[in-house]
């Protein structure tokens, strides 16, 4: 009789171990496919950037914030056609965005050249795509997050920018 005890205790026992392991999976499982509520669109990082073109190079940073359809993009660097002639590039960008699925497509409204910019427009433009020259369209863009630290700026499936994430303060 002492087995037949035994044996049902041991069947309660899986099944609670069981039913427990369950839950936990669920649970994960809910956890890892569970989507965020923040917009996958939603942008707060900086890039530093270098740019080789024949025996010109540009070296700067560009911040993105983006959120509600609309954002911003500062871009600073100096650009180096020779060692003797160097320019300044200093920019802010307004955009707004539309989400096509999972893709946004950002559009350049305003374009701010700060006065401390030097470089002849014929110069800029071998660095800077047309979204930083004029209002134009970027369409095809993909938004990766890589980790809690940084995303990962895809265009037409080609790594276009790795952009460190940081906060924004509360009141922005």
């Amino acid at each position: 009789m002492k087995i037949f005890t035994a044996i049902a205790s041991l069947r309660t026992q899986t099944r609670i171990i069981f039913v427990v392991c369950l839950a936990i999976l669920s649970g994960v499982v809910l956890y890892l496919h569970h989507p965020s509520d923040e917009n996958p669109h939603t942008l707060a990082c900086r890039a530093t950037l270098q740019i080789v073109r024949d025996k010109a190079s540009f070296r700067g940073i560009v911040d993105f914030k983006s959120g509600d359809g609309k954002g911003i993009a500062h871009i600073n660097g100096i650009i180096n056609v020779t060692p003797q002639e160097e320019y300044t590039v200093q920019r802010t960008v307004l955009f707004t965005l539309a989400d096509y699925g999972r893709s946004p497509v950002w559009v350049s409204r305003q374009i701010i050249i700060s006065n401390r910019e030097t470089t002849p427009a014929g110069i800029v433009q071998q660095f800077l795509p047309d979204f930083y020259l004029k209002s134009s369209g970027v369409t095809d863009i993909d938004i990766f997050a890589l980790n809690k630290d940084a995303d990962l700026i895809t265009r037409e499936g080609i790594p276009y920018l790795y952009c460190q994430k940081y906060m924004l303060p509360d009141d922005a």
